[in-house]
């Protein structure tokens, strides 16, 4: 009798710390898991980060837009890189040359210098650029339609442009509205800005609407 308790003692205990390891083995099993969803989810955000720059020209290119409505509405748009998350554009419409940097950060695009200047200004360095204070965003993630920042707000992401030079896909849509005046922006990606819209209402059943629209990129 005593030995049949003792077998039966030893065979409890042998169930036991079997039981032990394969709990600890399951939880071994289930701890990488945890730790690939955290590595996977932060991967959407680095990549969209990173494509935050295709919503400009091309370095040391020049953009030409066509004005409706207003003798300055014509601009030229010079860019400049002045390093990976700096980079300057001075827009001319004839009439005033102005000098914006802008700043790529992990969720936005941000203006951080805007300045009247003469014809060729000289460009800040890419020390002094990342020394500017943030003025407000010019882009900003997630690009989902109702996203707003800064008084502007997605009106969509999946517009089709046609510039009369071009057809672009998948452009994004801002809008904004002060006072008596609307004005949308288009950006497509790997270009940038493409078209800005600005529609005033007036005393008449007809609104004012002025155009600028993107013709060319040398």
């Amino acid at each position: 009798m005593r030995h049949l308790l003792f077998v039966l003692s030893v065979a409890i205990l042998l169930v036991g710390c079997t039981t032990d390891k394969v709990t600890e083995q399951q939880e071994q099993h289930v701890k990488p898991t945890v730790m690939d969803e955290t590595t996977n989810s932060e991967k959407p955000a680095e990549q969209q980060s990173h494509n935050l720059a295709s919503f400009f020209p091309p370095n040391g290119s020049t953009a030409y837009f066509e004005g409706q409505g207003n003798e300055f509405a014509s601009f030229s748009l010079q860019t400049i890189y002045l390093d990976d998350t700096h980079i300057a554009q001075i827009e001319d419409n004839g009439a005033v040359t102005i000098l914006k940097v802008y700043r790529l950060t992990d969720s936005a695009i941000v203006l951080v210098y805007k300045k009247a200047v003469d014809s060729h200004p000289s460009l800040p360095t890419a020390q002094e650029a990342a020394s500017f204070a943030i003025i407000e965003p010019m882009l900003q993630l997630p690009f989902e339609v109702g996203n707003s920042f800064a008084g502007w707000t997605i009106q969509s992401t999946n517009a089709s442009v046609n510039t009369g030079t071009n057809i672009y896909q998948d452009v994004i849509v801002l809008t904004r509205t002060a006072d008596t005046i609307t004005t949308k922006k288009y950006f497509a990606k790997g270009v940038g800005l493409i078209r800005i819209e600005d529609t005033m209402k007036t005393a008449n059943e007809e609104p004012f609407v002025v155009t600028s629209t993107l013709q060319t990129i040398e």
